[in-house]
């Protein structure tokens, strides 16, 4: 079986995006030093690159929730930047999408449950 075991990003200030990571989406940090910083839970590793570019090709970051509806209400409470609210999908999940102050797009998603 093969799973996303993490994702990293490259960030220009890495204590601005643990602090967003940490404080506004509410995710848990791993292990820390002067150039990366892990969050287990998310399979997320944020990485200092001195000499940062953005990657041409878009990167999004997915985390699973179970409650999709009270976590958007939790972030947008928190003043995260929502750069799309919750909406069904047709592939079978319920998400929305914010920013990071670097400005990778995070996802938030939930399954669907199937109608009884």
């Amino acid at each position: 079986m093969v799973r996303l075991g993490h994702v990293h990003l490259p960030v220009p200030e890495l204590a601005r995006s643990v602090a967003f990571y940490r404080d506004q989406l509410g995710l848990e940090v791993g292990f820390t030093s002067d150039s990366m910083a892990e969050f287990p839970a998310a399979g997320l590793v944020l990485d200092q690159e001195s000499g940062f570019t953005r990657s041409p090709a878009p990167v999004t970051v997915g985390l699973a929730v179970d409650d999709v509806d009270s976590v958007f209400a939790e972030l947008a409470g928190r003043g995260v930047p929502v750069t799309e609210p919750p909406r069904d999908r047709p592939w079978g999940v319920r998400n929305f999408y914010v920013t990071d102050p670097h400005g990778y797009v995070i996802e938030f998603e939930q399954p669907k449950t199937a109608p009884a």
